[in-house]
């Protein structure tokens, strides 16, 4: 009886035994295959997710004021009018981007015999229809989930007059000498002589980023008159901008 005890005794302590060296095997080989199968991932097997990107479209929308040093006279004194336009920032990866942006905005203009002068409702000849389009180089900043914008370039000034609603062609214009159409072809002459659709400009931006992957902010951009400062008259026809952006 004894005998039989001691050989269930040694029977038991090798099962023990044995499982115990086939659950010492078993990790080790799910260890290896940890190790050899599945690598320890970094942050170098990924394309960041932040990646900035090349190109990006935006639109803008705000006043912007048209400085008249002329304004003693019967023209309108310096006109704010609404302007809304839309861009695209490009070559963001490179040192220096192109953007290039159209923006559109209308206002009264009369003839005062010499030069086109933005006019008061009443004085009217003119409703003209402004397209503005910039050329500009700009460097960006980033600091965090803000965005900065400096530069400047070129801006052409197309304008194109046609007669205000409510008048008559042959009716005596705002120059008294002159009937309202021929005061119409003088404005529209004016305003692509003696470069006066030549606007160098500055512009400058803050972005914020949103949720999304958009940005939002505020633009504002200054345009100086070339053919004004060529004609002897300093900044009169200067252009000041502000406005809110959104880019996409």
């Amino acid at each position: 009886m004894l005998r039989i005890k001691q050989i269930r005794q040694k029977a038991c302590f090798l099962l023990l035994l044995m499982a115990t060296v086939l659950a010492s095997a078993q990790e080790e080989s799910d260890a290896a295959v940890t190790q050899e199968d599945f690598p320890a991932v970094t942050q170098e097997d990924f394309p960041a997710v932040t990646a900035q990107k090349k190109h990006s479209f935006f639109l803008s929308a705000g006043p912007i004021l048209m400085v008249n040093t002329d304004s003693s006279k019967k023209s309108a004194p310096s006109p704010i009018m609404f302007s809304g336009g839309l861009g695209a920032t490009l070559f963001q990866h490179l040192p220096v981007s192109f953007q290039p942006r159209l923006s559109f905005f209308m206002h009264y203009y009369l003839w005062d015999g010499e030069n086109a002068r933005p006019a008061e409702i009443e004085n009217r000849t003119a409703t003209v229809l402004s397209f503005l389009l910039d050329l500009n180089a700009v460097k960006i900043f980033r600091y965090k989930k803000h965005t900065f914008q400096a530069g400047g370039g070129l801006g052409i000034l197309a304008r194109f007059g046609i007669l205000a609603n409510g008048l008559e062609e042959s009716e005596s214009g705002s120059s008294k000498t002159n009937t309202n159409s021929d005061d119409l072809s003088s404005i529209n002459n004016w305003f692509w002589s003696g470069a006066r659709f030549l606007y160098p400009d500055a512009t400058f931006c803050w972005l914020y980023d949103l949720p999304n992957g958009w940005k939002a902010g505020v633009s504002t951009q200054v345009y100086i008159p070339l053919g004004s400062i060529a004609d002897g008259r300093g900044l009169d026809g200067m252009l000041i901008t502000i406005g809110g952006r959104l880019e996409i």
